[in-house]
């Protein structure tokens, strides 16, 4: 999943353009998905017989006292043709809305430059689910840009907490929320408490 996001440029920034605070860099864009096409998606999965135990990054373990929550694997082609019509379209769809996204953020921080995405994982998270403390760059993967779509915002609990709780952020149903993905960025998913709390996430390198 390649983006092409231009040829390097120099570039100048004022002490003005430049942000004030580490935080400035976890951005929320509303209205990116379309609220149909997120019900589509949980719809398409959440019947089917296709959820895994997420992994932890480190070891890539199952360990459900650290994150608790299913997951998909969007992009893994035997995923795409259980449905091949409309996975595709998914696909396709989210692919556009990272290329748009990317461009949004690159305007507001110009030295960001990412161009492969890591494919699309779909999470669930039930009544008690959540994701303790941790980043999301790590040796064996060392991602760039991290990406978090909001399927839907009918739930209570399950909010973003940066910084050991400092930032809490709740984004609405079809936006992204998206922030650098390494060690200065710790962040949590805190336990969801009623409903259940869907997403797609993504990385870029």
């Amino acid at each position: 999943m390649f983006f092409h996001m231009g040829r390097e440029q120099m570039l100048t920034l004022t002490k003005k353009e430049y942000p004030e605070k580490i935080s400035d860099h976890i951005v929320v864009f509303d209205n990116i998905l379309a609220g149909d096409f997120c019900d589509e998606l949980i719809a398409e999965f959440n019947m089917k017989d296709e959820w895994n135990f997420a992994q932890t990054g480190l070891d890539a373990s199952v360990n459900k006292s650290i994150r608790n929550v299913d997951t998909i694997s969007l992009s893994t082609a035997e995923v795409i043709q259980v449905n091949l019509k409309i996975r595709e379209k998914i696909e396709k769809t989210l692919f556009h809305a990272c290329g748009e996204v990317i461009r949004q953020y690159q305007r507001l921080f110009p030295f960001c430059r990412v161009i492969e995405g890591l494919g699309f994982e779909l999470l669930r998270y039930e009544v008690g689910g959540f994701y303790k403390l941790h980043t999301d760059s790590f040796k064996r993967v060392p991602r760039e840009l991290a990406f978090s779509f909001s399927l839907n915002d009918d739930y209570e609990g399950g909010e973003w907490a940066f910084f050991c709780g400092e930032k809490i952020m709740k984004p609405a149903k079809g936006s992204v929320i998206v922030f650098p993905a390494n060690f200065m960025f710790p962040h949590e998913i805190m336990p969801v408490t009623r409903g259940t709390r869907y997403s797609v996430v993504t990385w870029m390198i």
